[in-house]
């Protein structure tokens, strides 16, 4: 009797230490998306760039294929493939601040939301070579001809 009682306890105590564990790595992962976010539409608004972890792989790819003498038709199709990804990001990054009340007034969320879908029609319009260039300004960005 005894023993049942003491493995009952030692169940529950598990259980529960195995929830509260859950609990903090769920609530860190939360943290970190939306930091990430945030993060990713400071750098999209103020420094008018995209973020780096969104682009670099690419890069690093142009730059294989350059270096092994590959056509531009090959750097086009990596080039295509950076600006889809970017621009799934960029849905995905609009989606979350129309979805969640993350900013301080709804002026702040609006002028955000207004920003993030004018980087959207930028990286749709803009050449891959633009895209995937890593010294882009904020004004270069705002002065990049869009292609008709």
């Amino acid at each position: 009797m005894i023993w049942t009682v003491l493995i009952a306890a030692a169940g529950i105590a598990l259980s529960v230490l195995l929830i509260k564990v859950f609990a903090g790595w769920a609530e860190r992962q939360f943290v970190r998306i939306i930091n990430s976010k945030l993060n990713n539409a400071e750098i999209l608004v103020n420094d008018g760039k995209l973020p780096e972890d969104w682009v670099l792989s690419f890069r690093q790819q142009i730059e294989d294929i350059r270096l092994k003498g590959g056509s531009e038709s090959k750097m086009e199709r990596v080039g295509h493939r950076a600006r889809q990804h970017c621009l799934r990001n960029l849905d995905d990054t609009i989606k979350f601040f129309k979805e969640r009340n993350v900013t301080d007034s709804e002026d702040t969320r609006q002028f955000l939301l207004t920003s993030l879908k004018e980087r959207w029609d930028w990286v749709a319009a803009a050449k891959w070579q633009d895209l995937l260039a890593p010294e882009m300004s904020a004004q270069q960005a705002a002065e990049a001809p869009a292609e008709e």
